[in-house]
């Protein structure tokens, strides 16, 4: 097999079979020696019944991976991951924001160079809010000043990966995953291709400002421990600010023999320092937390049905460590 292309879907009802038509012309015969496999998420709508319509009428290798519920996309991923069989394998949203075409692009370019391990798109024009455009730049410039690793700004999971690069991913064991920062971590040669993101197909985006901001700080935690080194900074200046006020304000009582400071300045430092301490307790619990999950060993989705090439292959409690 030589590509895998790595289709994660929730609630794609709608885009499931323009997304089918608009690979197969774009790959042509390369559809031979190609899988398309489908990674239901637990969808609510028709998307399952759409796929299962593919499956039955395609002459092409199609296989559906489908959740027993909504796991989420970094287990989606994995899953698809774990699942696909080619030498290369891509992945690639079902809304087709990301068009097919780039995936022969991705293709002949890895062939034709292979000091290169992996193809990865980003966004040559960004099509979004100013809001949403300045929380994004700030999360990059955070993560790229607390971790090690080196995110290209704008890149996306939409990419194209050599078997060894796969093999690398799926040798991390951890399920509180963060995927962008996973494909910088394991390292491996990468390009960077521009490409332009489309209007969807059908449906609306399942991304709201408070998963993309939550999203951001799995993966600042999951990549970093410098927020626990900062909330200890921030401790220790303020107990010595602490210090020097308190021996302020006894110097001014023995040789003026001012009063203390009345209640404003009492409540506001009070209020000052519960709130550092809340946050310091906050940034330890996000912590704890995930490694409450980790040492739980759930797995990181369970797999309800798969079926491949126009027949039900099997239902399986099939799930992934």
């Amino acid at each position: 097999m030589l590509l895998s292309v790595i289709v994660p879907c929730y609630n794609e009802e709608g885009s499931v079979r323009l997304f089918y038509e608009e690979t197969v012309r774009a790959l042509g015969d390369r559809m031979a020696d190609t899988e398309l496999l489908f990674i239901n998420d637990g969808s609510r709508d028709g998307t399952l019944r759409e796929l299962k319509k593919l499956c039955e009428e395609s002459v092409h290798c199609i296989r559906v991976i489908s959740f027993s519920r909504n796991f989420g996309k970094e287990a989606a991923l994995l899953a698809g991951l774990s699942h696909a069989r080619g030498d290369f394998t891509s992945i690639i949203d079902a809304d087709l924001q990301q068009r097919p075409e780039y995936l022969v692009q991705m293709l002949d370019f890895l062939l034709a160079h292979p000091e290169y391990d992996s193809v990865a798109c980003y966004q040559q024009e960004r099509k979004e809010g100013a809001v949403m455009k300045l929380v994004k730049d700030a999360f990059y410039k955070v993560i790229d000043s607390m971790t090690d690793i080196k995110i290209m700004q704008s890149a996306s999971d939409f990419r194209m990966l050599r078997r060894c690069v796969v093999d690398a991913i799926l040798s991390l064991p951890e399920r509180c995953r963060f995927s962008k920062g996973i494909f910088a971590w394991v390292g491996f040669e990468t390009y960077y291709m521009p490409y332009v993101v489309e209007k969807r197909a059908a449906g609306e985006s399942k991304w709201n400002f408070w998963k993309l901001m939550q999203y951001a700080f799995s993966g600042i935690i999951a990549f970093s421990d410098k927020p626990l080194i900062l909330s200890s900074i921030a401790g220790i200046a303020l107990f010595a600010i602490s210090i020097l006020l308190m021996l302020v304000v006894v110097v001014k009582t023995l040789i003026w023999g001012d009063p203390v400071a009345g209640f404003p300045t009492l409540c506001s430092l009070l209020l000052l320092l519960s709130g550092v301490q809340l946050l310091s307790v906050g940034i330890l619990g996000q912590y704890m937390a995930k490694n409450y999950t980790e040492t739980k060993g759930r797995p990181m989705y369970v797999v309800k049905e798969e079926l491949e090439s126009g027949h039900r292959m099997k239902e399986t409690g099939e799930h992934r460590e």
